[in-house]
């Protein structure tokens, strides 16, 4: 029976397949090459016109199927030729038709979800975890080309339950000091399996003294990832990780990862694995110019998971996106070799992907029960996925509420709140009144000069407001001023960008250019406003903001009726 082979967009191309496997779907335009997908190969073919040649053509879309469809008789000749022009002109008009394509639009090695919710695995076969194999091709608008061997399949086994318990006594077996840390690495296992299905892609960064195990666990996990995984060592850069990873559903496996704010490959690694938490497949991602003119998106969905002895310090972004397990001493309990890691990846995967079902209702439960004690929305974007993730792979059943606060009380749920409670405005303040300068104080009956933090400057202009009059002089020159009003203690900060002193004790944050008074303003009592600085000194935009409870002596109620 014939079949009419039709573009993306439907367009046919009036060519009739009569059971001779070649031929191609126009795919569209790549600037002014063409995108076809071959039907001999299933994979996508990017044709410039000197690719149009009579033999790379048959190369391309079968002999036969080119013989079949193209030959005809040449007068001339008297004999039967192949008219690659013909069909040349039929994939440029065709390609035309359906458009510009993007690359995006290929889901290659790897496990995705299709507009149902299910899953659909890219590897030697294409198939669904309800044993539904389908042809490589294009699917709901989606491009699925053969790629390469995910590492599992249909008749791969299931882990068993011993099996589970097993590979999790080796991710325990360092002497972690957060509870409940080897489930979730087994979470984070499970989520790199389908991590390009998921809305949300926690990290993890493992850390501790050299010989705490950390290595070991990270190399069990990319193992078990196999093709899956993106081993590397060190920070890595923009460029690297662009190719490496952009439209790839890899994990990336970093070990010897020792993170430096001031290090140019430390931060673009950060910024990556910020962009990889929540980007979805309908974002165009990074777009980049190429040296043919044309625009090229990098999008990534890869979680990361990384090992090193100095973990550095995390901007509030990246801490609320990044679970941090420590480990102390030498490690104990079950190690597996390299062979049984290999073995098991395999059929965890098969297990996991049977379970998706589970993992998505579990997740609703988990996430609503870390908003119910307190945490917040990214807080339980993070911990709810692996967590419900680890659950997956222990229960044939969702969650349930009593279950979701177990693992959540398990986990240590108030120490989690506090670290994600870490916000720009903090460090922002942090950053201000940690800043250490030299001031001219009064010390019983002389001036002297004194190396004080800026916190320290306005505790003691809190605690005496009169008493201190050149240490108010100079916080004022520095565009502070520290004042009583409304029955509270408040903290001016000069708004201007252009301010030189500000810009010099803001000098090595983020904040070093200005931007300071639009952060700080989210800060308790935070507001604008127009006030005098200092005397001599004209009425300037500041910023409003509470001073901290801790910089306010206890019972100094005299000092406010005074400074009022």
């Amino acid at each position: 029976m014939n079949k009419t082979i039709l573009s993306t967009t439907g367009t046919p191309l009036n060519q009739q397949d009569n059971g001779t496997r070649g031929g191609y779907i126009a795919l569209g335009m790549v600037g002014n090459k063409f995108a076809v997908f071959s039907l001999l190969n299933k994979q996508v073919q990017i044709l410039g016109s000197s690719d149009l040649k009579e033999m790379n053509l048959k190369a391309l879309f079968g002999a036969l199927w080119c013989e079949q469809h193209y030959n005809e008789f040449d007068a001339k000749k008297e004999e039967v030729v192949f008219n690659h022009k013909r069909l040349a002109t039929d994939i440029l008009s065709a390609c035309q038709a359906a458009g510009t394509y993007s690359e995006t639009a290929e889901r290659r090695v790897g496990v995705w979800k299709m507009n149902d919710g299910q899953l659909v695995v890219n590897g030697r076969q294409l198939w669904r975890a309800d044993g539904t194999v389908l042809e490589h091709g294009i699917h709901e608008g989606q491009v699925y080309p053969v790629s390469g061997d995910v590492g599992f399949d249909l008749s791969t086994p299931m882990a068993t339950r011993e099996e589970v318990n097993k590979v999790l006594a080796a991710f325990n077996s360092p002497q972690w000091i957060h509870p409940m840390a080897g489930e979730l690495v087994l979470g984070f296992l499970g989520m790199s399996l389908v991590s390009a299905a998921l809305s949300r892609r926690p990290h993890v960064l493992m850390t501790g003294p050299a010989a705490c195990g950390k290595s070991t666990v990270l190399g069990y996990v990319r193992l078990m990832l196999g093709r899956l995984a993106h081993p590397c060592s060190g920070p890595q850069n923009l460029a690297g990780l662009y190719q490496s990873i952009g439209g790839t559903s890899k994990a990336v496996i970093n070990d010897e990862f020792e993170a430096d704010s001031r290090s140019k490959s430390c931060k673009e690694t950060f910024e990556i694995a910020r962009m990889s938490y929540s980007m979805q497949e309908e974002d165009k991602g990074i777009v980049r110019g190429t040296s043919s003119g044309n625009s090229r998106s990098y999008r990534f969905c890869s979680p990361f998971i990384a090992a090193g002895i100095s973990p550095g310090k995390m901007e509030p972004a990246d801490l609320t996106r990044w679970v941090t397990l420590e480990a102390e001493r030498t490690p104990q309990g079950e190690r597996l070799s390299d062979a049984e890691a290999r073995e098991l990846g395999p059929k965890l995967a098969r297990l996991y992907l049977s379970r998706w079902n589970v993992f998505q209702a579990s997740e609703d439960v988990v996430r609503d029960c870390i908003l119910s004690l307190g945490g917040d929305g990214r807080m339980a974007d993070t911990i709810g996925t692996l967590l419900a993730s680890y659950w997956a792979f222990v229960s044939e059943t969702p969650a349930t509420e009593e279950d979701a606060k177990f693992l959540v009380n398990m986990l240590g749920i108030e120490e989690r709140i506090a670290v994600h409670q870490v916000s720009d405005e903090l460090q922002c303040l942090e950053a201000l009144t940690s800043r250490v300068v030299p001031f001219k104080v009064v010390a019983g009956a002389a001036l002297v000069t004194r190396h004080l933090s800026i916190a320290q400057a306005i505790e003691m202009v809190c605690a005496d407001p009169t008493g201190q009059p050149e240490l108010v002089m100079r916080l004022a020159q520095m565009g502070l001023r520290v004042a009583f009003a409304k029955g509270k203690w408040s903290l001016y900060v000069v708004n201007s960008p252009m301010h030189q002193e500000l810009r010099k004790l803001f000098a090595g944050t983020k904040w070093a250019t200005g931007g300071w008074s639009v952060v700080l303003r989210r800060l308790p009592g935070g507001e604008e406003s127009t006030q005098r600085i200092g005397a001599g000194l004209g009425a300037a935009k500041v910023t409003v903001v509470d001073v901290p409870e801790h910089l306010l002596s206890a019972g100094n109620e005299d000092n406010m009726l005074l400074a009022a």
